[in-house]
C-alpha cells in the first residue's frame, strides 16, 4: 500500500474517533494534512540551516513530543520553504529541525513566516473530514437526520432532501416554453406560410439540445401546443378568423416548422385554422385571404432551460390566453399616448427635460429611465415629510413646509440664528489660562461636552470641548470664558459661533 510521509498507518489506526473533534478545512483534505494542534501557530518563523536539515526558529510551545509531528510554513519568499514538513529534532520551545531537501536558508521573509504545528494525518482526520462534509451537505449537524421538505401535493408528508429526490429536478434539468414576439410580419395573399428572420435568435429545438423553437416537423413532431403561434392583426389588436369558404369563422393561428428555414437565423410559420373552442389538434391548413391584414404581429414559442430563463419569463402571455389578452394592446397604446412616447420607444431618455446638475432627474439610475424609475427618483429627491423637531409639521405640502421654515427664520425661533464673532488675538494666550470671551459674549455651557451651544474655530480647525485627558482642545470654563489646552499665538484668529438659544 502506498502511503504519504505524513500519513499514519491506517491499518493500525482503525478506531479513528467516535465523535467529530474538529471542523476541518476541506481544501486540506486532498493534501492529507493532519489537524492543527490547538494554540500551536504563529507568524514569526524563520528558516535557516543546511538542506535537508533545516532549522526553524521563532516558534512557541514546542516540546519533545513535537518530533514526528509536521510543521506547515507559509509566507516564505522562497517557494521551496513553503509547505508541510516532518519535524525531526527538538531543540527548545522555540526551535525545531525539519526535513526539507529543497529548503533555502536565510529566507528573505525570515522572522515573519506563518507556521502551524500539526498531528500526522490519521483515521480520525479522515472521519472528521467526512463529518465536516456531511454537515455542509445536510445544512445541519453531521449526526442529525437528513433534512426534509414537503411536496406541494402532500404538504403534511416529510420527504427526505436527498440526491435521489434532487436528481432530475435541478434548474438545468427543467425546460419551459415561453412566448416571444415578432412584430410587423408581412404576409401575402394565397400563401400557406411565412418565414421570419432574426440572425442568431431563432435556434430550432432538437432531440438532444431541446432548447430553442419547437418545430412540428422535427423533435416536437405532433405536439400542437408546443409549436403554437398566436397571430394578432397589426393595428387592430385582435385575433383573426377565416372570412369565407367551408372553414369561415375558424380562428387562425400558426405552427412553427423547419421547412426551408435555417437554424438559428430563420423559422417558418405554417398557417392553420381551427373551430373556436375546439382543440388545436383538430386544425386544418389555411391559405391567406386577400381581405385579411397584410401586416401582423406573432407570438412564437421558445423553449429555455430553467436556469437560463429571464426573471420575467413567466409573466409573458401564454399560448391560450393570447386571444383574450389581445385587446390589452389598445390599452397599452393609450398608455403610451398619455406618456408621450411612440410604440417603438422603451424609455424616457429623449423626453425628460432639466436633467442637468441640481435637478432631480440628474439622479436617474441609468441613461434609459422608465416612467417608474423617473417617478421613484422624483419621490426620493423630494424626500419624506416626516420631520424631526418642532418647527415643521409632518405630512404638509413641501410649499407649506418651506413657508414654515421661512417664518421660523424670520421670527428667530428654534436654533436657526447663530451669532458669529471673530476675535483677533493681540497677545499670546498660554495653555491652561482662562480666556474671557470678547465683547461681553456669553453662552450656555454643555455639561455633556458636546459643544451644543457654541462652536469655536482657531487655526482654521473646529475645536472640541472636554477634558484634556480625552484629547479635547479646551474647557468650557464658564458662560463667559474658555480655557485652551494649547497655546494660541499672537495674531491668530478665534471664531465663536453662538446659537440663539444659549
Amino acid at each position: 500500500m502506498t502511503t504519504l510521509d505524513n500519513l499514519l498507518d491506517q491499518a493500525l489506526d482503525i478506531a479513528g474517533t467516535l465523535f467529530q473533534t474538529d471542523d476541518l478545512i476541506r481544501t486540506e483534505e486532498s493534501q492529507q494534512l493532519g489537524r492543527g494542534i490547538l494554540g500551536q501557530n504563529g507568524s514569526m518563523g524563520a528558516v535557516n540551516g543546511t538542506t535537508p536539515d533545516m532549522i526553524i526558529t521563532g516558534l512557541t510551545g514546542m516540546t519533545s513530543e513535537s518530533i514526528g509531528h509536521f510543521l506547515t510554513i507559509s509566507g516564505a519568499d522562497s517557494a521551496n520553504n513553503n509547505g508541510t514538513f516532518l519535524i525531526t529534532q527538538y531543540n527548545d520551545g522555540y526551535t525545531v529541525h525539519i526535513y526539507n531537501e529543497l529548503g533555502v536558508t536565510g529566507d528573505t521573509n525570515n522572522d515573519s513566516l506563518s507556521w502551524i504545528e500539526r498531528f500526522s494525518w490519521s483515521a480520525e482526520d479522515d472521519h472528521n473530514f467526512h463529518r465536516t462534509d456531511r454537515s455542509a451537505i445536510k445544512g445541519a449537524a453531521y449526526d442529525s437526520a437528513i433534512p426534509t421538505y414537503n411536496k406541494i401535493i402532500s404538504t403534511t408528508t416529510n420527504t427526505p432532501a436527498n440526491l435521489t429526490n434532487i436528481a432530475g429536478k435541478t434548474t438545468d434539468a427543467k425546460a419551459f416554453i415561453t412566448d416571444r414576439k415578432y412584430e410587423n410580419l408581412l404576409v401575402n395573399e394565397n400563401d400557406g406560410y411565412a418565414i421570419i428572420t432574426a440572425v442568431g435568435l431563432l435556434k430550432h429545438a432538437g432531440s438532444i439540445d431541446i432548447t430553442g423553437i419547437p418545430v412540428y416537423d422535427g423533435a416536437d413532431a405532433g405536439n400542437d401546443d408546443n409549436c403554437y403561434v398566436e397571430i394578432i392583426a397589426n393595428g387592430y389588436e385582435k385575433g383573426l378568423v377565416v372570412l369565407s369558404g367551408p372553414y369561415a369563422g375558424n380562428r387562425i393561428f400558426g405552427r412553427t416548422r423547419v421547412g426551408s428555414s435555417i437554424s438559428p437565423d430563420s423559422i417558418e410559420i405554417e398557417w392553420r385554422s381551427v373551430v373556436i373552442d375546439d382543440p388545436i389538434s383538430s386544425s386544418v391548413a389555411y391559405t391567406w385571404e386577400a381581405e385579411q391584414a397584410s401586416v401582423v404581429d406573432i407570438y412564437y414559442p421558445y423553449r429555455s432551460a430553467l436556469d437560463t430563463m429571464e426573471e420575467n419569463a413567466f409573466r409573458k402571455m401564454l399560448v391560450h390566453g393570447l386571444v383574450s389578452d389581445a385587446g390589452l394592446s389598445k390599452e397599452v397604446s393609450d398608455t403610451r399616448t398619455v406618456i408621450g412616447i411612440n410604440i417603438d420607444e422603451t424609455d424616457l431618455s429623449a423626453h425628460l427635460t432639466n436633467t442637468g446638475s441640481y435637478y432631480p432627474f440628474y439622479n436617474l439610475p441609468d441613461a434609459t429611465p422608465s416612467v417608474i424609475e423617473a417617478l421613484n427618483t422624483l419621490n426620493a429627491q423630494i424626500g419624506s415629510r416626516d420631520y424631526i423637531g418642532t418647527i415643521l409639521t409632518d405630512g404638509v405640502t413641501i410649499v407649506s413646509s418651506i413657508q414654515q421654515l421661512a417664518n421660523a427664520i424670520e421670527n428667530g425661533t428654534g436654533n436657526f440664528l447663530i451669532t458669529r464673532v471673530i476675535e483677533r488675538i493681540t497677545s499670546n494666550i498660554h495653555a491652561g489660562t482662562e480666556h474671557i470671551l470678547p465683547g461681553g459674549l456669553s453662552y450656555q455651557t454643555d455639561l455633556e461636552n458636546n459643544g451644543s451651544y457654541m462652536y469655536i474655530f482657531w487655526r482654521k480647525q473646529l475645536r472640541d470641548p472636554g477634558h484634556i485627558v480625552d484629547g479635547d482642545d479646551y474647557e468650557e470654563t464658564s458662560t463667559t470664558s474658555i480655557t485652551p489646552y494649547t497655546k494660541i499665538q499672537n495674531g491668530d484668529h478665534i471664531n465663536y459661533f453662538i446659537t440663539s438659544n444659549s
